[in-house]
């Protein structure tokens, strides 16, 4: 568990939002700006999406420079929302998160850019099988926080990292609240959400975010297992739960680590050249 810093929250609600300050917003901008500079990389990890459906499979890009813009500009123009993954991280940005809500910096696995146009819902409701830091980067954004909660979620076979309510099934919302540049909060594991874009383009950063769990070292045992032909043998039940055992007596459970965290110094230069997700907003109107 984490302790969350004693920095004021701007709610004190159940789901404090705190201010991140000038630097830890700049931190973020400067990742992404970097990150988005890298055109020729940022194809196959462009999504786009509209209340939960996803339009990807239709894009076609074809160019290497001088398309992000245009492109972000047409899809938000059309009410759809953009999506960048894995934003590349930097160190400052990974501690920008732990300074600002008390969640360790190691745990910080990824970041995905979300752009949306004004007044729409980029996805239906859903939670994360890992927890997410919301950092709003521009504009303003409305969150609905669900009645539901998964019982810490993990990923099995056949699923994503995103889980839905049961079809028909409409949860119960528990809180609403408007975020705006410069704040920052905790979606918990498991926690049902969505969000809307209020009066024009939203730009936030969603940092998902794990520590080790029991369950990673179970698996890591199970994989050394897979390793030993003996354990992968038929045999009779007792002496399948006798070999099972005499294979953990005494084994000392792995120590874990977090190999999942990029942290990365992204290599795109600054000056002019530079691409600026604000540049792609200008041409969107506001309602």
């Amino acid at each position: 568990m984490f302790a969350v810093t004693q920095l004021a929250p701007k709610d004190a609600g159940e789901f404090p939002v705190f201010r991140m300050g000038a630097n830890g917003l700049a931190c973020f901008i400067d990742a992404v700006n970097r990150d988005i500079a890298r055109e020729e990389t940022l194809k196959p990890r462009i999504a786009v999406y509209r209340e939960g459906k996803n339009f990807t499979p239709q894009l076609q890009i074809t160019q290497n420079k001088g398309w992000f813009n245009p492109f972000v500009q047409g899809v938000l123009s059309q009410g759809v929302s953009v999506v960048v993954n894995d934003i590349g991280l930097t160190r400052p940005a990974c501690e920008a998160v732990e300074t600002a809500t008390g969640v360790p910096a190691d745990w910080v696995m990824q970041q995905n850019l979300y752009v949306t146009p004004p007044e729409v819902q980029g996805f239906s409701p859903h939670c994360d099988v890992h927890m997410v830091v919301v950092a709003q980067l521009y504009g303003r954004k409305e969150w609905v926080i669900y009645d539901k909660v998964a019982d810490n979620p993990v990923i099995t076979q056949g699923q994503t990292d995103v889980l839905f309510p049961e079809k028909g099934e409409v949860p119960a919302v528990h809180k609403r609240f408007v975020v705006e540049p410069g704040d920052i909060f905790v979606i918990p594991r498991g926690v049902f959400h969505d969000a809307c874009a209020r009066g024009e383009c939203s730009v936030h950063i969603a940092i998902g975010c794990a520590g080790i769990r029991p369950i990673d070292c179970i698996w890591a045992l199970a994989g050394d297992a897979l390793h030993d032909s003996n354990l992968r043998a038929d045999m009779t039940p007792e002496d399948a739960a006798a070999a099972a055992a005499a294979f953990l007596a005494g084994r000392a459970v792995p120590q874990g680590r977090l190999p999942r965290n990029p942290q990365s110094a992204v290599p795109a230069p600054k000056g002019p050249q530079m691409l600026s997700f604000e540049e792609s907003l200008r041409a969107v109107p506001r309602h």
